[in-house]
């Protein structure tokens, strides 16, 4: 690649000699628009970005309040008020462990689940969509990207992928 495109593809601000590509900016360019999608998902359910990154972790399976602190890096408390928010506005519901009686889960309600998919469901039809005209070839190769990118992404974050 010559030294104008690998310019040209350095995101703003960034000191000469940054590591560049199109592929790479281009990632860039869909991380930085994530904040303000996930933001505006948050709004129409009237709900702030924590309460949606709460939701988002609870969507896969029920999680203890402790649990969900800690992925949010947040502390008990903290979290434990998100909880009686989500819970008062009907998203989620607190469940005894069928395996630890002491122990509490926080799962979605189903009316909760259902909002959440009512708004991120077009957004996933458009992602869908946008595969649109690509090869099957090129679909593998975008995939086997984003899976490093993934790896990337969470050994930067200090959790490393099984496997």
């Amino acid at each position: 690649m010559d030294a104008t495109a690998t310019a040209a593809s350095r995101p703003p601000g960034t000191p000469e000699g940054w590591p560049a590509s199109p592929v790479a900016r281009a990632l860039y360019d869909v991380l930085r628009a994530n904040p303000d999608t996930r933001a505006a998902v948050a709004h129409r359910l009237g709900l702030n970005p924590s309460e949606v990154d709460a939701m988002e972790h609870l969507m896969g399976a029920p999680i203890g309040p402790v649990e969900l602190s800690r992925r949010l890096h947040m502390t008990s408390a903290s979290a434990t008020a998100l909880v009686d928010r989500l819970e008062e506005a009907g998203h989620v519901v607190r469940e005894p462990d069928a395996n630890d009686g002491r122990r509490r889960l926080v799962r979605p309600t189903p009316q909760g689940a259902r909002a959440v998919y009512a708004q991120i469901g077009p957004m996933v039809a458009d992602l869908v969509s946008a595969e649109d005209g690509m090869t099957q070839a090129e679909r593998d190769t975008v995939l086997a990207y984003l899976r490093r990118v993934v790896d990337v992404l969470e050994r930067h974050a200090g959790h490393p992928t099984p496997g």
